[in-house]
């Protein structure tokens, strides 16, 4: 009975993390977006029609169609004690799968080879096509990304706003260093939106601050086009120059605030 009990504490374990909250990312036909370690295909969007077969496109790094030609794409679907690899065919601007299996939620993936020599790139997405509260698929309610990104919500105080930006910063820098690409898009959204709120709670430091922030923007953007294009390496020099910026950014206020951290 022990053993028992351990193993569907297990089971219940990886049901719950396979299925925790995640930022959603729309594609320009509606469907997921999945992000991968290409510069040549750096992202697929996957959605399920309404006859329950999955379309999925390749996309670059401005999101834009890639045409099919001689890429390899597999599509693997249903729970995970019967998955099973879905016969899949070109169509327009993108390839089409059979009928996925009933029994959802459970996880998609998708195999990519930009030649079929090539090593195969690997994206998955949690399908869950029951409607959440607004009404969307929850595999595509992209309501859960409210308060994140370019909707970040900005704190009252000077203190709050630099643990957010100190916050933000850690982030930054571990998503840049392990290349997670989703999550590396959405903070540089949020980092830019909080450090330019910064000059308008700096009282008489505001036009001392700006020209610095201002600087370290461009630093951030620089990392974010080429987080895009799936070359992080081409913006080193401005993740350190980003770095330096912070700290130069920092000694314009008291250290206890420059330093402040969010609460756990």
């Amino acid at each position: 009975m022990k053993n028992k009990l351990v193993l569907l504490t297990a089971v219940a374990a990886f049901a719950a993390s396979a299925f925790a909250h995640e930022r959603i990312t729309i594609g320009p036909k509606g469907g997921r977006v999945i992000y991968l370690d290409s510069p040549a295909i750096p992202n697929v969007e996957v959605i399920v029609n309404n006859e329950g077969r999955a379309e999925v496109t390749l996309l670059d790094k401005q999101r834009n169609p890639i045409a099919p030609t001689e890429q390899d794409v597999s599509l693997t679907a249903g729970p995970r004690a019967s998955a099973k690899k879905m016969k899949i065919e070109k169509q327009n601007d993108g390839f089409i799968t059979e009928k996925l299996p009933e029994s959802a939620p459970y996880v998609i993936v998708v195999q990519i080879k930009e030649r079929p020599d090539a090593k195969a790139l690997t994206g998955r997405l949690n399908y869950n096509p029951k409607p959440a509260t607004g009404g969307k698929p929850t595999y595509l309610d992209d309501s859960v990304n409210d308060g994140s990104g370019p909707s970040v919500k900005i704190p009252h105080s000077l203190d709050g706003l630099w643990a957010e930006i100190n916050g933000h910063h850690g982030e930054l820098k571990n998503n840049f260093k392990d290349k997670k690409y989703e999550a590396l898009d959405e903070v540089t959204q949020a980092f830019t939106v909080l450090l330019k709120a910064l000059p308008g709670k700096s009282g008489d430091k505001q036009a001392a601050v700006t020209a610095q922030i201002e600087a370290t923007i461009k630093d951030v953007a620089a990392i974010a086009q080429a987080n895009a294009a799936r070359t992080l390496a081409d913006a080193k020099a401005n993740l350190e120059a980003l770095n330096k910026g912070i700290d130069a950014l920092k000694k314009n206020y008291p250290e206890k605030t420059a330093n402040a951290k969010l609460e756990e």
